[in-house]
């Protein structure tokens, strides 16, 4: 065995039909589908041309599929982390900062999703604010 052999070996795996997902087939292309599609082409014309030609795709899972692949298009690449012995694993910023308690003034301002669920729970003195006026 050989790294060439093995190499060919994994380039037919890579391209070859058998071996492949069908939408990693669909992803090979995809080009062609959508420039069918922006013709005008209906989709289920398309679709039973590829199914035609080996694909064994339903309605549903061809939309699927498409939108998989449309969605990953459009998303940038994330580069991959890579973290050796001599790198440090980045830090990471907290979600939210804390939140400050609310002012014991009546007139308190809500400020955050806390501040409403505390002042449901807080019970009011209905005498207490009589006096007041």
């Amino acid at each position: 065995m050989t790294k060439d052999s093995v190499a060919d070996v994994l380039r037919a795996l890579a391209t070859g039909d058998k071996s492949r997902s069908e939408t990693a087939r669909l992803r090979d292309i995809v080009d062609e589908v959508e420039a069918a599609l922006a013709a005008g082409v209906s989709r289920a014309a398309v679709l039973q041309a590829l199914n035609d030609q080996g694909f064994t795709m339903t309605p549903k899972s061809f939309e699927s599929a498409l939108y998989r692949i449309r969605k990953k298009r459009i998303q940038p690449a994330k580069p991959a982390a890579k973290f050796g012995h001599d790198q440090a694993e980045p830090t990471r910023k907290p979600a939210q900062a804390p939140q400050e308690e609310p002012a014991k003034d009546p007139q308190a301002r809500i400020t955050n999703p806390a501040d409403i669920r505390k002042s449901r729970r807080r019970e009011i003195d209905l005498d207490d604010l009589s006096d007041k006026e």
